[in-house]
């Protein structure tokens, strides 16, 4: 969800930006700042991914988070597509590792 929002207002999305301001959190709407914490939550899910492939036995969850970071990050100078794209990606990684762990 961190990774989402700091890359939402990224890219600029008008709802997030007014709902940041409104709040008296404007100051978080620089990209100084949202790059950063974009990357921050992007590391955190990858951790997670990768701590929990012991459990499961499967590097699958984290080959496709790790991808869908990737694209997150390198989509933001590119095209706002290919960050959605990323963010699928991860999501997809992450509900999939999930399903692993529950699982076992």
């Amino acid at each position: 969800m961190g990774s989402l929002l700091a890359a939402l207002c990224c890219l600029g999305a008008a709802p997030i930006l007014a709902a940041l301001t409104a709040v008296g959190l404007g100051f978080l709407i620089h990209d100084l700042i949202l790059v950063p914490l974009l990357v921050l939550f992007l590391g955190a899910t990858l951790w997670a991914l990768r701590r929990d492939r012991p459990r499961h036995g499967q590097a699958g969850p984290f080959v496709v988070g790790a991808a869908g970071a990737l694209a997150t990050v390198g989509g933001l100078w590119v095209s706002g597509v290919i960050v959605g794209l990323g963010l699928a990606l991860l999501t997809g990684g992450s509900i999939w590792n999930w399903a692993l762990v529950r699982s076992t």
